[in-house]
């Protein structure tokens, strides 16, 4: 058993594209005319197909179980996933099964490009509580 205190990352999810694999926080980002917060997550287990979701903050609108929920811990960062820290002093066990997690889209019109791997579950609740759970 470990308290979960830093996001370990294993690897990059890509998306097969020449992109680069983390993108700058979209509060840094400049707005895209007209863009609003629209967000397509993915979900990956141990390296198997990656099940995806949508995201409208605007309107709370699209596919995932709990809009609600997922837009507020969105909301908490502005958009810039990599400061999630949902419940750090959370106790996961010390097991690998990685979740490979990613979103794309605009928050308030700047986009938005995120990429993580945890080592298992309850490594990436205690980091984006249930923005990933689809």
């Amino acid at each position: 058993m470990r308290t979960v205190k830093i996001v370990s990352a294993v690897a990059a999810f890509a998306f097969g594209t020449a992109l680069p694999t983390t993108g700058a926080p979209a509060s840094k980002s400049s707005p895209v005319p007209g863009g609003g917060s629209s967000l397509t997550l993915t979900l990956s287990v141990g390296g198997g197909p990656a099940r995806s979701v949508s995201l409208q903050c605007d309107q709370e609108g699209g596919s995932h179980p709990d809009l609600s929920t997922a837009c507020g811990l969105v909301r908490k960062v502005d958009g810039d996933l990599s400061k999630l820290t949902y419940d750090i002093d959370m106790i996961c066990p010390d097991e690998h099964v990685p979740h490979t997690v990613g979103a794309r889209g605009t928050w308030q019109g700047r986009p938005v490009w995120f990429d993580k791997t945890y080592d298992n579950r309850c490594e990436m609740t205690a980091l984006t509580g249930s923005l990933f759970y689809f």
